[in-house]
């Protein structure tokens, strides 16, 4: 990956010209476009357009200028990343634009020509003397700044010729594999605050980090890490490199980072350090010429990082029961019928929170949903499938009733009436078809907006008569609490949510002792003692439990599950199968003497006929075949005619060896 420290400076080629006149072809050739025209009926002008505007005049700029900025609205409008209107409101600034290019900047030929931060000083200056506001009364830049801002922005990054790695801003969404939300709006990765001479190893680090890092993880750890090079900045000027990093300067930089960021929760503070010791070791173990020469566990410390609090399990946020209801409520009206009446571009949210509550999914999955195949029909009923992102779990299912089912029925087929190739690629099942997110799943804070505008409007209210405040994660901490009160398996409820650990299967648990308690009794008063008594025969036996109760449809439904001779294994392909591995083998107790050669004979061949007939499995081969090293390991010590012992039992043979010569002394 090429890089320099030197400022790069983007330049027009005759091949971007080409593609600018490409886009200026047709009615964007004409220097005034007239919004009435039938041509912009497409973008929501022609003959009714009812603006006082009517017209967009470019002839006062000089030609070149010109063609940039036509280039700029057309291209802006073409791929619907910005409105008629909107472009309508920046032309009213291209009249200050140009009086001040030709004042300032009269023999330029390109906007990319303008030093960016000194031509922006400039450009408010100007306004500023000639009267015109640049902030608004809400303290947000003035139309005219951001114009400005957007124009250069735009044109600079069309004439970067660049690979996007060598770039100071990378765009996820043009790099191979980058891990990105899709339903969120974050995808670029800026290292324009990393001091110069430190940042093309800054961007190597991250080019190898990209592989198994997300863009929130990385954009963190750019952040941390340019906190310190800052700092090295300050306190060394003349370090090219850390090759003279020693402890006692990470100990200054320890003692004013925390004071600097006492704000800080200990855990984002601890992120923020991991990442400069990640940073430098990477540099250590590639053996890069920068590293620092003493070794980074001479220079970081298990102290440096602060105590983390206990987490108390009743901090995992679920939504009462009380909000549930009154959510519940709303969502099963008919829009209409509320008090006010929820708006026309609220409604499409409905589906995705019904999702939401009755799955338990991320909100990341829900929106991951695509339309050809979320919707699954069996003997057994449906199932919502879809992919898990962040655990990397391939159609995945939890089952829905028949109701949720032609909810989701609708959405599909009006998904697919308004679906083409160019606006929903992707068969996104709540999708964007125009506007800036055209052919991407709507945003994680638009449905987090929509559920708190409802509490607001419609009074949704915790058990103290607070407004609620939603958060799109806690229906999944909700739906963990509700199906250990239900009584599920802790198992099952790991695989209904993907998880590919128990532990976060365990919080629910721990969080719903006192609800458990409740359904119990609840239970109880319904079918009467779960467990039948006769002391009599000093016999127990089960009831039976009833099937809603423990969602045994949705082990029926688990067919990807990893099929076994005699059934289905559960098991978290993660975590792997215990139950195969011959016991004592690995044992440091375990002794075992040629006499036993026929009885491991016998074992191997039974292990391998397991491998042959599970050989499709690879949680039962991948164990099945460490079973069968350790077994052919201790026979062919045997063969030898050697003993196998455990290192405990080689401790207590020395040792009886020991005490029987003490006696023979």
């Amino acid at each position: 990956m090429k890089s320099n420290t030197v400022a790069y400076q983007p330049c027009v080629t005759s091949e971007k010209t080409a593609v600018i006149q490409e886009q200026l072809c047709g009615y964007f050739e004409n220097d005034v476009w007239d919004l009435t025209n039938s041509f912009f009926k497409v973008y929501g002008g022609g003959s009714s357009w009812s603006a006082s505007k009517t017209k967009i005049d470019f002839t006062f700029l000089s030609n070149s200028i010109r063609h940039e900025i036509k280039f700029f609205f057309a291209n802006k409008l073409v791929n619907e990343s910005l409105s008629l209107s909107t472009l309508v409101l920046y032309s009213f600034s291209l009249v200050h634009l140009s009086h001040f290019l030709e004042k300032y900047y009269s023999k330029i030929e390109s906007l990319v020509d303008i030093p960016f931060n000194q031509g922006l000083m400039k450009y408010k200056t100007f306004l500023t003397n000639t009267g015109i506001r640049i902030i608004t009364k809400s303290g947000n830049n003035s139309s005219h700044i951001t114009v400005f801002n957007s124009i250069i922005k735009y044109l600079s990054h069309f004439y970067d010729t660049r690979e996007e790695l060598e770039k100071d801003v990378w765009d996820l969404r043009k790099i191979p594999n980058a891990r990105y939300t899709i339903n969120g709006t974050h995808y670029l990765l800026s290292f324009e605050k990393i001091p110069t001479p430190f940042r093309k190893i800054v961007k190597e680090y991250c080019a190898y980090a990209l592989t198994y890092l997300s863009q929130g993880k990385l954009a963190g750890h750019i952040i941390g890490i340019s906190s310190y090079l800052n700092y090295v900045k300050g306190q060394h000027p003349d370090w090219k490199d850390f090759s003279q990093l020693k402890r006692e300067d990470i100990e200054k930089y320890l003692i004013y980072f925390n004071q600097s960021n006492s704000s800080y929760s200990p855990y984002y503070r601890n992120f923020l350090i991991s990442s400069v010791k990640y940073f430098l070791e990477y540099l250590q173990r590639s053996e890069r010429s920068e590293a620092p020469l003493k070794h980074i566990g001479t220079l970081f410390f298990r102290e440096d990082f602060l105590k983390q609090p206990k987490q108390n399990e009743n901090q995992i946020k679920y939504i009462p029961e009380t909000v549930m209801n009154q959510l519940e409520l709303l969502i099963n009206l008919n829009p209409e019928d509320v008090n006010p009446p929820m708006k026309d571009n609220e409604k499409e949210y409905v589906p995705i929170v019904i999702l939401l509550i009755a799955t338990g999914w991320r909100i990341s999955d829900i929106l991951n949903l695509r339309f050809q195949n979320c919707l699954i029909p069996t003997n057994n009923g449906y199932y919502l499938q879809g992919d898990i992102p962040k655990t990397d779990v391939k159609q995945h299912r939890v089952p829905i009733d028949k109701e949720l089912a032609k909810v989701l029925q609708v959405i599909i087929e009006q998904t697919k009436d308004k679906t083409t190739h160019k606006n929903n690629p992707e068969g996104y099942l709540f999708v964007r078809t125009k506007g800036k997110r055209k052919g991407k799943p709507f945003t994680d804070q638009s449905i987090r907006d929509a559920l708190n505008r409802w509490a607001e409007r419609y009074s949704i209210v915790d058990q103290n008569g607070t407004v609620y405040h939603f958060g799109n994660h806690a229906f999944r901490h909700t739906k963990g609490v509700e199906l250990i009160n239900l009584g599920m398996n802790l198992t099952h409820i790991m695989k209904w949510f993907a998880h590919s650990s128990p532990e976060m299967t365990m919080r629910y648990a721990k969080i719903a002792d006192d609800t458990l308690r409740k359904e119990w009794l609840k239970a109880q008063e319904k079918k009467g003692p779960l467990l039948r008594v006769d002391l009599g025969m000093a016999r127990v036996s089960e009831m039976n439990l009833d099937e809603d109760l423990i969602h045994w449809e949705y082990i029926q439904s688990n067919i990807e599950a990893v099929r076994v001779p005699l059934g289905y294994c559960l098991a978290s392909k993660k975590e792997g199968c215990p139950y195969v591995i011959t016991p004592c083998l690995t044992c440091p107790n375990f002794c075992t003497t040629p006499e036993n050669l026929p009885d491991f004979n016998r074992e191997i061949k039974k292990v391998e006929e397991h491998i042959e007939m599970t050989r499709h499995y690879p949680i039962y081969n991948e164990k099945t075949l460490e079973q069968l090293n350790n077994l052919t390991r201790v026979r062919d010590q045997l063969t030898e005619g050697k003993a196998h012992r455990g290192s405990s039992a080689k401790r207590i043979l020395l040792q009886a060896q020991e005490r029987k010569d003490s006696v023979v002394k």
